[in-house]
């Protein structure tokens, strides 16, 4: 938990110069090409090592993202670095990609289907998601065989449970209880 908890921090803090130097798009790439990195095991343990001379993790560090990312980015690998925390930067990519779509009034969600949703069928479900959650959505769509059949949509921290096994579960539990 520390780790979201920090990840969530970095993330302010670089949203807050981005907004303020009108670089949202350019960080937003960086970070994730920096969680990239982050997120290899051997890097990340590599990095964060401290039986390394931070000379060396930094000298890795800019090799591998130098002339890649800007140089605000850079020195927020450098800095993670430095403290031991590069891991840190998949949660920072993470935590800034949610800022971003909270700015720009943008709601994720998901809707869970039992075969692959038809091409022609997403247009229409992605209409009737915005309108549950009264504003533009990033939508991922996803299959679980399990459902059955109908679809489940979760909008942030809210499910709405349409499908087959959403509805015989409730069935169930409505027989056990005794109640129609």
């Amino acid at each position: 938990m520390l780790r979201i908890g920090a990840g969530r921090r970095y993330a302010e803090a670089a949203f807050g110069i981005a907004e303020r130097d009108g670089t949202i798009d350019v960080w937003q790439r960086d970070l994730a090409l920096a969680a990239g990195l982050a997120r290899d095991e051997r890097v990340a343990r590599d990095v964060d090592s401290p039986a390394v001379a931070f000379e060396h993790r930094r000298a890795a560090v800019e090799q591998l993202l130098g002339k890649r990312v800007s140089p605000g980015a850079l020195n927020l690998a450098l800095l993670l670095a430095r403290r031991g925390r590069f891991a840190v930067l998949a949660d920072v990519s993470s935590e800034y990609e949610a800022l971003v779509r909270e700015a720009r009034g943008i709601v994720a969600a998901t809707v869970t289907t039992p075969a692959p949703l038809p091409k022609d069928e997403v247009a229409p479900v992605r209409a009737c998601v915005e309108q549950l959650a009264g504003g533009k959505v990033e939508l991922a769509v996803a299959t679980d065989p399990a459902l059955l059949g109908g679809l489940t949509i979760r909008i942030g921290d809210r499910l709405i449970d349409a499908s087959v096994r959403g509805r015989l579960q409730r069935l169930r539990g409505r027989l056990v209880q005794g109640t129609s």
